[in-house]
């Protein structure tokens, strides 16, 4: 990503230059940590004191725990679409590839501007794309185009259209409410920025494609580089949708207020689950594609 002078720099240190400002967070909040790579990155940044996370493996907490050495991190096991913490608890909570998984969105997003001091912050770095990566027809054949346009050696060998009932069985909380979101995120937070990071062309042809990796093949550096280029065309010509976005919001407490509002997305999201649990995990906006 770029930082706002327009160099080059990963987000971590990004946030670090730009809302540490020399005083540490004091208390943080992990979301769904997985091995704990996130907060251990964080924490030798400098970016906050102390940090709770949580994950729902005890796997990958243990590994976490080991990891950790001496940091202060604190692992807690515990379902994301469950789990609970007091009001004004942290004043940094961090998403990284998490939130797309969560079922419950409404009420994580609630819950993390709940527990955010009114001056905290929430970091984020997710993927924002379609649900359950059902990309329309139009996008994937753009997808198509482009992995033709590359040396064999180096082509997406497994371009296939992500299939719903598949994704059900492997994996059901894949981008299960991936384009939610940024909606939500507008309901319960105040943005202070949002930087889309594109994806749409780049993300299915590079992930798990190991030949565009190999550092002792010229020709592999210049396949990346032509793809960032399609990806970055594609996305603003073609318009399409952006996969990936880096965000900083503080928590709107005045939206928690307001009783009328939480009942109605309450019911919403219990009406939503309720229809996805009796339609086999899909939702209505969720319906398998032909095939192309």
């Amino acid at each position: 990503m770029h930082g706002r002078q327009d160099s080059p720099v990963w987000w971590p240190r990004h946030f670090l230059n730009h809302y540490v400002n020399g005083g540490l967070f004091e208390r943080a909040l992990v979301i769904n940590c997985g091995n704990g790579w996130v907060e251990r990155e964080l924490y030798d940044l400098g970016i906050f004191k102390s940090a709770v996370a949580f994950d729902y493996s005890s796997e990958l907490l243990d590994q976490a725990r080991k990891e950790a050495g001496i940091r202060p991190l604190e692992y807690l096991q515990a379902d994301c679409n469950k789990i609970e913490f007091p009001e004004n608890s942290f004043d940094l909570v961090i998403n990284v590839a998490a939130m797309h998984h969560v079922q419950y969105i409404d009420r994580m997003c609630r819950m993390i501007a709940t527990v955010l001091k009114p001056e905290g912050y929430f970091l984020n770095f997710d993927y924002i794309g379609p649900h359950r990566n059902q990309y329309g027809k139009e996008h994937f054949a753009y997808l198509e185009q482009v992995n033709d346009l590359l040396p064999i050696g180096l082509r997406k060998k497994d371009l296939v259209h992500p299939h719903i009932e598949t994704m059900l069985h492997y994996d059901p909380t894949e981008a299960i409410h991936s384009e939610l979101i940024i909606e939500y995120l507008n309901r319960y937070f105040n943005v202070s920025e949002r930087l889309d990071l594109n994806g749409a062309i780049a993300y299915q042809i590079m992930h798990n494609n190991h030949a565009l990796y190999d550092d002792s093949n010229p020709s592999a550096k210049k396949a990346v580089e032509f793809l960032l280029e399609m990806d970055e065309l594609y996305t603003h010509i073609y318009k399409l949708p952006a996969l990936f976005s880096y965000f900083v919001a503080k928590p709107n407490k005045k939206i928690l207020q307001d009783m009328g509002a939480m009942e109605k997305y309450t019911e919403e999201e219990q009406q939503r689950e309720f229809y996805a649990a009796s339609n086999g995990g899909k939702y209505d906006y969720q319906i398998d594609l032909p095939d192309f």
